[in-house]
Parts: structure tokens; sequence; C-alpha cells
């Protein structure tokens, strides 16, 4: 049995270490810092202290996704967490000797290596894969299909590699936005793929901002860590604006508005063991204490609907990692729940393919979109700049038809984009980190997902 496994960040590396039985082919560039774990500060959550619980975990998963969250993947997604990290621990990865306080979260329970998680795990992850899995450095272009099965991928250079299962692990969609966390790349071509060959997509309009990015060029996320070691959010006065250990969503919310109504926010590490954080350190040693910040497009929750084994609705092809959306994040990710998302899942989709454990699930939604697929110049700024004025902290319906109507006509990303602002415009709610200030409360009208599905002519 053939597996192509398509990423090569945490989950893609994780998947293709976690098979045992089956020929893995790893497709991905070799550049670390293309992929968004190497840009991955805060580390991984995990209760693995006596006085926490996996239990305690999953409350505080769905307080911080509004109760949206699929209950089963959220579930499995804390109950496997210890598992997972005790296994990188075994493998020779270090993780300082006691977890950190991060926001959202009841307990300590995110164990990292300072601000530098991402960096150090690619680095290790990376050199484990070396000789034990064939790699083939390039992109994929399309994904291949025979009789409505993905039976392999199309690389860029047009070779074709056949497959039994093919598992996307490419990463989200953030740097779609003007302003982002991520590096350029992780603007969601792996999904758009498989939206493109018949897969299911959904929660697009559920994309988190991180509270604290710098205003400097250019811009740097500075981790929620910070923030459980001290770190206060001040105006200019030096007076506190919001407690920083609430979730993301309600923080980003409230320095938003704060730069918009009053002037800007600083992120005040005057008492910050600074030696703990080298990323924040070298901020702090140019700027100063107080480090001017704003939101920034950071987390995609949304993405290739998956079960709680990663398949998806096409047969031969499983999602794990950014690029999938197994519902376990909510309306709003957890901090630190994203690397654990990737190793958790992705160890479950290798299980699943080697041992053909789950069956091919059929998805309900509460409601469906179909959107035209567009052939045509892509307008990767067009896309940026629209999303950033149309689709950010804040929403509204006048500006999302706006941008709609903007993107008429534009291919590529332009399709994925159009199908996010679709999802935004649909829920008429506030729920999680989608906002829409014409309708700012939670509805029950809207207590479901919504499908997308993209109409090709293949």
């Amino acid at each position: 049995m053939r597996v192509v496994v398509v990423g090569g960040g945490i989950a893609g590396l994780w998947t293709s270490l976690s098979f045992r039985k089956v020929e893995v082919i790893l497709v991905a560039p070799r550049d670390p810092s293309r992929a968004n774990t190497f840009w991955a500060q805060g580390g991984i959550a995990a209760a693995l202290d006596p006085h926490d619980s996996p239990l305690v975990h999953y409350e505080d998963t769905l307080k911080a996704g509004a109760h949206f969250n699929d209950k089963r993947a959220a579930m499995v997604l804390v109950h496997y967490g210890p598992m997972v990290v005790n296994k990188l621990i075994q493998m020779g990865f270090r993780f300082n000797p006691r977890p950190h306080l991060e926001g959202g979260h009841s307990f300590p329970r995110v164990w990292n290596t300072g601000d530098e998680t991402g960096r150090r795990l690619m680095e290790f992850l990376e050199e484990k894969v070396e000789g034990r899995v064939e790699r083939v450095e390039a992109y994929v272009r399309e994904l291949l299909t025979e009789g409505g099965r993905v039976v392999g991928v199309r690389l860029e250079d047009g070779r074709e590699v056949e497959a039994d299962a093919v598992v996307l692990a490419t990463g989200g969609y953030a740097a779609l936005w003007r302003r982002t966390s991520n590096p350029s790349g992780s603007v969601g071509y792996g999904i758009l793929m498989a939206a493109r060959a018949g897969a299911y997509l959904t929660d697009l309009e559920f994309v988190q901002f991180h509270p604290t990015v710098s205003l400097t060029d250019p811009p740097v996320l500075l981790t929620e860590a910070l923030r459980g070691a001290g770190a206060r959010l001040v105006d200019e006065e030096g007076r506190d604006i919001i407690n920083p250990l609430l979730p993301r969503d309600v923080v980003a919310r409230a320095i938003h508005n704060h730069r918009r109504r009053y002037g800007p926010v600083y992120l005040d590490l005057s008492k910050v063991p600074m030696e703990r954080f080298p990323v924040a350190r070298r901020l702090y040693e140019r700027y100063g204490e107080r480090i001017p910040v704003s939101p920034a497009a950071h987390y995609s929750i949304g993405g290739v609907r998956t079960d709680v084994w990663g398949r998806t609705n096409l047969r031969g092809l499983w999602a794990v990692g950014e690029c999938s959306a197994t519902g376990a994040h909510g309306a709003n990710r957890l901090a630190s729940n994203s690397l654990l998302e990737a190793l958790v899942f992705g160890y479950r989709v290798a299980i699943d393919i080697e041992n053909d454990v789950s069956e091919w699930p059929t998805f309900g939604f509460m409601d469906e979109r179909v959107i035209d697929y567009v052939e045509g110049d892509e307008n990767l700024d067009l896309v940026r700049d629209t999303l950033e004025e149309v689709a950010g902290v804040e929403r509204e319906e006048r500006s999302l038809r706006e941008g709609i109507e903007r993107l008429e006509g534009i291919g590529g990303l332009g399709n994925l984009a159009r199908a996010i602002l679709e999802a935004a415009l649909w829920r008429e709610e506030s729920r999680g980190v989608h906002y829409r200030k014409d309708h700012p409360e939670a509805s029950e009208a809207f207590a479901g997902r919504l499908g997308v599905r993209f109409n090709t002519i293949r």
C-alpha cells in the first residue's frame, strides 16, 4: 500500500512518521520556514500534570470555542494529548520542565521551549524523517481522481504520483489577509485542491486573529505565553485595557476597538522574565518594554471537513492539521491546541489508513452553498486587500457583499476568498471569532455548520 502525504509542517512530518506498515511518500519542499509550524511560538497544550485532567482541558476547549465544538472531536483531542506529548518526549524532544499558562486555560498545561517551540519541533521532526520516509521535494498542483475516488497527485512539473491514500497536511489560509502572523504561502492551496476535487469545506468564516502582533516591519507575533508570564495590555498612559488572559477573540476585539476609538495599545513586558522568550527579547532589546500591537490574521479554523479519523467525504482522501476542519476548535481555537491537533489527528490518520478502522462519512450541515469555480487570473494582492478590509476582526453585511462583488471573476485563490466571504455573509450572528457588527449576538438559527462545495467542470 502506498500513501502520499502532502505538506512539510508538523502535520505532514508527524503523520509520515506515524505509519508503520505502508510505503510513505512525503511531498513537500525542503524549506521549514514556509510551514506555519516553524513560526508557532506558544507550544502544545496537554494535561500531563496530576492536578490537571483532560476533562478540564476539554471544558476549557469548549468554553473558548463558544460551545460550537464537535464534542467528540474535542474529546479525542484532549484525551490523546498526553499520549502524543509523551511520545515526543520518548523520541527525544525536550520541553521546558514546567508548562506555561496561556489565555483561556484554567491550568498551566502548555508545554514549550520558550517562544521558539515550532522552530525546534520542525528541526527535530525533519531529523527524524530523514532516511525513514521517501521524500519528493515539489509542490502538488492537483489531486488525481478516478470514479469519485482520490488516486494520487499531480506535481507542478506534470509528474503524477499514484497512491492508495492521500493525506493533505497543507496548512491553513490566514495569509489571505494582508496583515498576518503567517508565512506568505499559508493561503489555502491544499484546501482549494480538495474542494476542486469535490471535498466539502466548512467553518470558513471562523478565522482567529491573534491579539498581540507587533506593529513593526516585519510584524512579529508575541506569544500568548508572554501574557501568562506577566505581560499586560496597556494604553499610552500605562493603564490596563483588558485582562490579558481572556480568550483570544475577546482580547482581539478589545484591542481593535481601543485602537479605533482611543489610540495605541501596547504589550507591556516589564514584568516578564525575557530570558525565557528569545523572539520577544529581540524586540524588547530594540524597542523597549512596551511594544505596540494590534490583531492580525493568525489561524484558520475552517477547512476540509473531516471526521475524527481525518476522513473527508472523498474516498481515498484524508486531511489533518490546519487544512482540516474536525470541529474540535468550535468557533475559536483555544491557545496551543493547534500543534496538538496536528499530532493527535495525524497519529489517528495513520492508524485509520493502516487498519481501516473507520468508514467513509456522510456529513450533514445546517445549510449548504455551491460556489461556481472561476478559471482566471488569481490576483492575490486584490484578495488580500479585500479580506483585510471587509472580513477582519469585525464584519457586516454591506462590506461583505462589496467584497464578494470585488472578487467576482477572480480565479485561483479568489474562489476560496469568495467562499470565505459567502460563509461570513451567511452567518448572521456573532459567535467566537466571527463577529458581525450588524448581528452582535449568537442566534440559535445559526447553531450549525455551513457546508461549501465548488461547482467545477472536471
